[in-house]
């Protein structure tokens, strides 16, 4: 009697029945909420890649607004989240010019991170500015263009 009783005070580890209960909690959890992790995480790819384009817009406007400065035509593309400025660096007119008179590297340009806006071209010309591509529409829109 005395050895059950001292064999039930020093047990202090768990069961296994409750081991199987708190991993199937855990795995409740999970399931619920990997999925939201995972929109979080895309939204904020989504809203980074919007802020970096229009950065990159408002740089090629203000160069193109400066009377000193040539009207910017040509393209920023975006091909399966690489993105790339039209024309050379020294070259009045470019985009790549434009970036470049900004301080944005046109060689190292930010990939687009979101599934959302993989491929898209933004048209300059004296005109004005166009969207096009496969995510164009979906770009101006996120831009409110």
């Amino acid at each position: 009697m005395n050895h059950e009783t001292n064999k039930k005070l020093n047990n202090k580890g768990f069961s296994l029945v409750e081991l199987i209960i708190v991993i199937a909690i855990m795995a409740v959890l999970i399931g619920v909420l990997a999925p939201q992790y995972l929109r979080y995480v895309e939204r904020s790819r989504e809203a980074t890649d919007v802020d970096n384009v229009e950065v990159m817009i408002s740089a090629i406007e203000m160069y193109s607004a400066d009377p000193a400065e040539a009207v910017v035509t040509g393209t920023l593309t975006c091909t399966d989240g690489t993105v790339a400025a039209a024309g050379a660096v020294g070259t009045d007119g470019t985009v790549a010019d434009a970036l470049n008179t900004n301080g944005i590297d046109p060689a190292n340009l930010p990939d687009m991170g979101s599934d959302a806006f993989q491929n898209w071209t933004i048209t300059f010309a004296a005109d004005g500015v166009e969207f096009t591509g496969t995510n164009g529409d979906a770009l101006a829109t996120a831009l409110g263009r």
